[in-house]
């Protein structure tokens, strides 16, 4: 889920505030809490990887 997450970003890696069905992005461009929830995503699941 988190690499289909990845793929959904432009061509810079950024991303907007929400995402349709089809993968386009929509509403306000560049989006700061899109990505303050993506680097929470990506550490704690870096964290959960560590401790297996």
């Amino acid at each position: 889920m988190f690499e289909k997450m990845m793929g959904y970003a432009n061509h810079l890696g950024l991303f907007s505030e929400e995402i349709d069905p089809t993968g386009r992005q929509l509403g306000k461009f560049p989006q700061a809490c899109t990505h303050l929830a993506l680097i929470d995503a990506t550490l704690t699941l870096d964290k959960a990887l560590d401790t297996r």
